[in-house]
This record gives C-alpha cells, structure tokens and sequence, in this order.
C-alpha cells in the first residue's frame, strides 16, 4: 500500500482535490482492472480516451483518479490533475514499485531488426558473468526461474515497472530489455535509467505510426539522447544513422562492425557450418573464435552487438564466447524443422522488408535444391511494405505461397494482392488466405533438399482477423505435419 503523495513525488501537479494520505493497493490504466483503492491513470490514447472511462471505474469502486481533465471525476472522489498522464504514469509507475529499477543495471536494445535476438545474447552473456539478468523482450518476460508470454515489445510503463519489481525481489542484477519505437515515442521507459543502449540498424517499418522514416529514426535515437556521461551507448558502424547517434549521445560510444577493423568490436573472419557459425572477433583485449548456433549475415551482426555490450560493461572475454556459445535458439527466430522427407522447415518472425532479404540471404547460402516462402503482411499497418516484400520474395525465392498474417480489419486478400502486385513472375505465386492451408500445401508439395521459410509471425500463436482473434501457431501447425523437428 502507498499513499497517493508518495506516487506524486517530484510530479508536476496542476492541481488536487482530496485527501493525499489516502493508501492506494494498486495503479491501473485499464478501467476494466480497477477494483476499490486503486487509483485510475487515465490516458488519453489514439483510439480510446481513458477519461471516458472514468465512471466505469467509479462504479468498480475507485475513489482516486489522476487525470489531464476534472470533468468526469466525482466529487467524492481524490482528483490529481496533471498535464500529460501519458508522460507521468512512468513516473507513477516507478514510484509506486520503490524506485527498485535503479538496483539493475538496464540495458536496452533498439533498431528495426535484430533486437529479440540481441536481447537474449546480451542475457545469455549475463547469465555466464552471473549478473543475474532479467529479460522483456517481445517473445516473453523472463524474471528468475519464471517465464511469462509477452504481449507486445515493450510493455507500458506501469507493467514495466512492476517486472523491475519482481526481477529485484528475485534478486536479479540486470535487466535486458527491447525497446521499441513506438514505447520511445509513446514515454513508456521515460522512467529508466538505462545503463546502456544498443543500436542494431534503421530499415522500414512502423511508417503507419511515424508517417516518415526520419520521425520513426528520431523516435529510436531518444534511447541515446537520454544517456549520461557514465552511460555506454553501443552502435552498429556499417549503419549510416549511427553517425547521428555518435555526434549527440553523452555516453560512451562502443562500436561493432563487419567492414570497420577500427571498431570496438571486428568481425575478422566466418566459417559456416552445418548448425551454425564460428567467428573470428576481434575485442580491444585481443583475437577470439567463438562459435554460435545462430546462422546468417544478419546473425553475426547480432552477435557483434552483443559482445560489443559486454565489453562496455566491461566483462571478460570468456564471459563473453561463454554466453554467446551457450544459446542454442531463440523461439520463433529461425527456428528449424527436420522432414524424414529430407526438407527443412524454418519458421521465422521475418515481417519487413529488410528482414525477409537478410532471412532468405542466409538460407540461401546452405545451397538448397529449392527455397519456397510463405508469407504475408499485417492489416491496419504500414501498406508500402507490401510490394517491397513481394519484391523481395521474387528475387529470392523460387516459390511463393501468399497468405494471411493478422489481416485485422481489412480485407486479407485485399493485402495479398498488394503484395502481389510487387511480383513480376506471377507463376511463381500461389494465393490462399487460410494460413493453416498455406502452409500445408507447402510442405505437401516440398520435396528433398528443399528449405521452405515460414516468415511473417514467428512466436506468435494467433491470428488477428476482423472480428475475433483466433489460435494459430506456425510452429505447431508445422510439428503436426512433419516428423522430426531439431
């Protein structure tokens, strides 16, 4: 319990009305959560207005509410009146949860692609240096022995606080966490103090919310520009928006590269084998090999990063090949299936345009009879992606099945033929709606040495379509087709 003072430390307040003794059980931003002594944030999003709410929660029992305007607050009720309750639910949030973020050591990774993946390197280099880390990233939050379901990259402020919460009574050190654009643009991590940053690489995506590619690079670079001079910020040299973030950061800056031998981090040379890579890294200490179950270009920048954050934070080498070493896959990342029919089946969250290049890049390099891809794009999102990536496919592949991908509330065949319309070679293609058909008839059709790529979704299990979300998971509609998964 904490009274509602406590939660307004250091806040700009407009306004008050009623008792700031008053204990508080718990902080809500969701109306249909609230229940008697919480204390309603209410944000005003694009879609719904959490002020219009507020006799909703009134009714549910709550007497305290913090909001931008008085209008729907009941005069029993405690009323705090702030200017922006988006910009102050961090803080609530953080005050709420005893400040016990500044007791890890938070690290966040940022970029178009690349983060998940990075994510779990940098924690499972941790975990070989016993830092003891936490994880939020967007397949799952792991908090010691616990692992729970994500549901979006980066969670809001309040449930990102209340991980922190549970990741210090757990005793973790450090938190690993992906930090996407939009909780930039949105000040969801506006309360954490992050120790340091990663910069992967700036592609297209999410031009929906930042209309250009310039806001939504912006919307990243906030993640440097909040750094202090004790602060390291990692970035990736072979990506020209990295120049932008050097010249402004006051962090340190730890660079990786695979063509600048004057990083901090150097690829020096790679070796690809049967489940995986070994690498030639060069680190300020000196030259290292170190091996990876990870396969692909776009991999070894991943790798890079990692232990371009791991010297910043000054860890030791072995620490470091240790923990790079010792992850074997990450879910819905290149995940691959073995057929006795002797194909493979990769399943990957691959849904830009720059992501499902460099996916179809690395299955390319393992030389198969035929590579097919099935794919599609998601509804209510960024449209002039679609032809991109029907381009990318063509280059690529030799046979595309085009299928749904969260179709929300549009048409599905309306975005297949979007993304068909990018596609020369119209016999390359196959349309069918029904993702579950899709790629049944893929694997129906997939025959010796054959790599089919299923790109678009990943970890997700389920579909959102008009109306409803339904179940639909491409690992396992894949594990009940075939016979042997590795």
């Amino acid at each position: 319990m904490k009274r509602i003072s406590e939660l307004m430390t250091d806040l700009p307040v407009k306004e008050v009305r009623g008792d700031l003794s008053t204990l508080i059980r718990e902080v809500q931003y969701d109306s249909r959560k609230v229940m008697p002594q919480d204390i309603f944030v209410a944000i005003r999003g694009y879609e719904h207005d959490g002020h219009a709410y507020i006799p909703q929660a009134y009714e549910q029992g709550c007497r305290a509410f913090v909001v931008e305007s008085k209008k729907n607050v009941p005069e029993d009720a405690v009323c705090v009146q702030v200017r922006n309750t988006r910009r102050q639910l961090p803080f609530i949030a953080r005050n709420f949860y005893e400040n016990t973020v500044k007791d890890l050591k938070v690290i966040g990774i940022t970029g178009t692609n690349g983060k998940t993946t990075t994510a779990y390197l940098i924690h499972s280099i941790l975990n070989a240096a016993h830092w003891k880390p936490g994880l939020i990233s967007t397949v799952e939050t792991i908090v010691g022995k616990n692992h729970y379901a994500a549901e979006r990259t980066t969670p809001e402020s309040l449930d990102l606080h209340r991980a922190f919460y549970e990741m210090y009574r757990q005793r973790s050190k450090s938190a690993v966490m992906e930090v996407s654009s939009h909780a930039l643009a949105l000040h969801r991590v506006d309360a954490v103090p992050f120790v340091a940053a990663v910069f992967t690489y700036l592609g297209h995506d999410h031009l929906d919310f930042h209309r250009t590619k310039e806001k939504y690079f912006l919307a990243k670079k906030k993640l440097f520009d909040g750094l202090g001079q004790n602060d390291r910020a990692i970035v990736n040299l072979d990506d020209p928006y990295s120049q932008r973030i050097i010249r402004d950061t006051e962090g340190d800056v730890f660079t990786y590269s695979m063509k600048d031998p004057g990083a901090t981090v150097y690829l020096n040379n790679v070796q690809m084998l049967p489940d995986g890579m070994a690498l030639q890294l060069k680190l300020p200490s000196g030259d290292f090999r170190c091996t990876t179950h990870l396969a692909g270009k776009f991999n070894i920048y991943n790798v890079l990063a990692a232990a371009a954050c791991a010297v910043s934070l000054g860890l030791q080498e072995e620490f470091i090949l240790k923990g790079i070493e010792a992850l074997e896959n990450i879910p819905g990342r290149c995940e691959k299936f073995i057929s006795e029919k002797g194909f493979k089946v990769y399943v990957d969250y691959a849904h830009t345009p720059d992501a499902l290049q460099r996916i179809l890049e690395a299955l390319l390099a393992f030389k198969p009879h035929k590579l097919t891809v099935v794919f599609g794009c998601g509804g209510d999102r960024d449209r002039t992606k679609r032809p991109m990536m029907g381009k990318i496919a063509e280059d690529y592949a030799d046979r595309i099945i085009l299928t749904s991908d969260n179709p929300r509330s549009e048409d599905p065949l309306a975005i297949l033929n979007e993304i068909k319309a990018g596609i020369f070679d119209q016999a390359k293609v196959a349309v069918i709606e029904n993702r579950r058909e899709a790629i049944e008839v893929a694997l129906a059709e997939a025959v010796k040495k054959e790599i089919v790529l299923i790109a678009g979704k990943g970890h997700e299990n389920y579909q959102v379509l008009a109306d409803k979300v339904v179940h639909c998971d491409d690992r396992e509609i894949v594990s009940d087709l075939i016979q042997y998964r590795n």
